[in-house]
């Protein structure tokens, strides 16, 4: 019985270490509706250093200046010299990709305004768009979900995996999204994506889909 015992925690600390290991290395990515506290008009793809202005022009007060790394085994982000975990600041973070977004809020020209997504107290700043390229939602889907494919958030209701045969919830369903393996995007129209997308079962299934309610949230994301 004591042996048992005993075994029983050391494979509770091995399991508790594995995933504060993974969670020390793992990407970022939203798999929840709401994983993306701020809802944007669409994403920045940022650099480090990230410079970020209260006023977009380069004579703006510096509110944040955000360093991360690629390379580092465990990637930590650097704000003003205080450490931040990455799953605080960004909306996505691929270390193999060597990407990271931010949402962004407003854009005007030049500039965009950028929020670090997960902080309890966010930080908003403008930052320079010719080093930190902002993506509409249609573009940030079209480009990369084409890419690398898209997924489905893991709390959405049956309604919201509906297919139907036109960007509109009055036409005919093409039928539902259950467990989908693959899912590609074709085309872009407004809050709508005809996406082709392959079931658990390896049928191919095509329609339209909304990817953003009528609260601003979405529905999908980039599998990066």
């Amino acid at each position: 019985m004591v042996r048992i015992i005993n075994m029983k925690k050391i494979i509770l600390t091995f399991l508790i270490f594995f995933n504060l290991y993974l969670a020390a290395n793992a990407d970022v990515l939203p798999y929840y509706i709401n994983s993306l506290r701020r809802s944007g008009v669409g994403f920045s793809e940022v650099k480090s250093p990230l410079v970020m202005r209260r006023e977009p022009n380069l004579e703006g007060e510096i509110l944040e200046t955000l360093h991360f790394n690629f390379k580092e085994e465990k990637t930590i982000c650097e704000k003003n010299a205080q450490k931040c975990e990455i799953d605080e600041v960004f909306a996505a973070y691929s270390k193999s990709k060597k990407i990271a977004f931010l949402t962004t809020l407003d854009s005007t020209e030049g500039w965009n305004l950028v929020c670090f997504n997960q902080s309890e107290m966010p930080v908003c700043g403008w930052v320079e768009d010719e080093k930190n390229k902002y993506y509409t939602l249609s573009e940030f889907f079209d480009k990369f979900g084409k890419k690398y494919g898209l997924y489905l958030f893991k709390d959405l209701q049956k309604t919201d995996k509906v297919l139907y045969a036109a960007p509109v919830k009055q036409t005919n369903s093409t039928g539902s999204l259950d467990m989908p393996k693959v899912i590609t995007p074709w085309l872009i129209r407004g809050n709508w994506i005809l996406i082709k997308a392959v079931d658990f079962q390896n049928q191919m299934k095509t329609g339209w889909i909304n990817f953003r309610g009528s609260d601003g949230k979405l529905k999908l994301f980039v599998k990066f």
